[in-house]
């Protein structure tokens, strides 16, 4: 079978989701044929994660450079990019792993008796809004509703959702029957202790630590964690680990306010790109993983990976972060932005992180979240089309039986 892979954007998670699928469809013996856009084959993510695939996969640059705030005519236009690039390669499968801004329009064009795509190809999406139990406002409301509406009807074979609070929400719905939670998939790796990271980081090795780890972006509330940990009174030999590329506005702030932890040696900064070994470093490094997003309510990869290193979390009580570090008892949870909260605790997270252990109910929530899994469940529609057996995946139905009072329960 030949298979089209869409994948309009090249930064983040994208090229890696197309990293994780491609060995599976490989292993079926497909023709792969992934479209981009010039500037992500020539981005240095592409050299990185997709070159070593380029003997065995066309690489096409059919698309053209989107905003990643994706406005409504850009949702458009990419989908029509996406209708030429079908009628250009002529696949008998198409996979969207990253399709949002695809999807906007496939009801439309189907209720216009064009199919979701040219010549009705199956095909299947993966989408990454919608809030679920999280939408605060009616506006929130709003939105989930016009976008679980126009996902059960724009004729996908399979609507791959990765928030699962918008996933549970959805599935409580008619026409909702073609949905599934997506795993976002997490690298396994023999797990470091913290002594052999922190040696590997060349960072100093005693002491308690927590910190973040990845994009050091605007959307983390640094100056808040750093606020907190200062305030928290705790040992000397207690440790912040900033590790990752920083926003140079956070690292202005650093300069200005937060000097004194830096001289005390207590403020440990990486500013720099982090290879995979170096990130995973990073994470294994901590006694606690902290993911102050205040704004953002949807997945954390990094607080998976954080779990996946085998540490406790300290996350921001809000979303989809709020309900998996509640409902499998991954750590703990404060409003990041309530100085006395966040301060408490960062106490009381540093004093327990001896106590977490891996239950059960994680390692499942482990396994769904699996490379292995991502691959077997984006495959599966493939070999059933192609009259094979079913792959054998891991459902999230499966991960819920682990949990003794699921929230959907």
């Amino acid at each position: 079978m030949r298979i089209l892979i869409d994948q309009h954007f090249h930064l983040g998670h994208h090229f890696h989701y197309i990293a994780h699928l491609l060995p599976a469809l490989l292993a079926q013996q497909d023709e792969v044929i992934v479209a981009v856009t010039p500037e992500g084959l020539r981005s240095s993510e592409f050299g990185e994660i997709l070159k070593p695939f380029a003997e065995r996969v066309q690489f096409e640059p059919l698309l053209t450079a989107a905003s990643p705030w994706l406005p409504l005519s850009e949702r458009w236009r990419v989908h029509r990019e996406l209708r030429a690039a079908v009628k250009r390669t002529k696949p008998d499968y198409v996979l969207i792993p990253s399709g949002d801004a695809q999807t906007t329009a496939m009801s439309g064009y189907r209720g216009l008796g064009q199919g979701a795509l040219p010549g009705r190809t199956p095909c299947e999406v993966g989408i990454h809004f919608g809030l679920g139990s999280a939408a605060s406002t009616t506006p929130d409301h709003i939105r989930d509703t016009l976008n679980r509406i126009n996902l059960s009807m724009c004729g996908a074979e399979r609507v791959h959702i990765v928030n699962l609070l918008f996933y549970e929400t959805s599935r409580e719905h008619p026409g909702t029957h073609r949905f599934s939670l997506m795993p976002h998939p997490v690298p396994s790796s023999p797990r470091q202790t913290m002594y052999e990271s922190r040696q590997q980081l060349g960072i100093p090795e005693d002491g308690r630590y927590i910190g973040i780890a990845g994009s050091l972006d605007s959307r983390k509330a640094i100056g808040e964690l750093l606020a907190a940990f200062r305030a928290a009174e705790l040992k000397a030999t207690d440790r912040i680990l900033l590790a990752g590329w920083m926003n140079p506005t956070h690292q202005r702030m650093i300069d200005s306010s937060f000097r004194d932890l830096i001289e005390q040696r207590r403020l440990v900064i990486l500013n720099t790109f982090l290879s995979t070994n170096a990130y995973r470093a990073a994470l294994s490094a901590l006694d606690v993983v902290c993911t102050p997003y205040p704004a953002f309510r949807g997945l954390s990869s990094t607080l998976l990976e954080g779990v996946a290193a085998g540490r406790p979390v300290l996350a921001h009580r809000c979303g989809w972060m709020e309900a998996i570090v509640d409902r499998f008892d991954l750590g703990w949870t404060c409003d990041v932005l309530d100085h006395t909260a966040f301060t408490h605790a960062i106490r009381v997270a540093l004093d327990r992180s001896a106590e977490y252990r891996e239950t059960d109910a994680i390692t499942r929530l482990l396994a769904f979240h699996s490379i292995e899994n991502f691959a077997a469940i984006w495959t599966n529609g493939i070999r059933q089309h192609r009259g094979l057996a079913a792959s054998n995946i891991l459902p999230w139905g499966w991960v819920e039986e682990s949990i003794q009072n699921p929230l959907n329960a």
